[in-house]
């Protein structure tokens, strides 16, 4: 938990990366965080530069999918 007390969800992101879906998870506070975050891992994993992915990942196309897949809740975690 941040200094302003929100909560990082757990989210679920699948990226048509090279013709292979990719499926990867991140935790991070909205849905825009987890992308950037998302993206940075699959160019490490490939050995490109993000910006590359980000380009690849803007959706301009239907090419990925980014969902929460655990959403955490304040009363959950006290």
């Amino acid at each position: 938990m941040d200094s302003e007390g929100k909560i990082k969800h757990l989210w679920r992101g699948v990226f048509n990366f090279n013709h292979y879906p990719e499926v990867i998870y991140r935790q991070a506070y909205t849905k825009k965080q987890a992308w950037v975050v998302m993206c940075r891992a699959l160019a490490k994993r490939h050995g490109v530069v993000p910006q590359m992915v980000m380009n690849k990942f803007n959706g301009d196309r239907d090419n990925y999918e980014i969902s929460i897949e655990v959403e955490w809740r304040k009363e959950a975690i006290q």
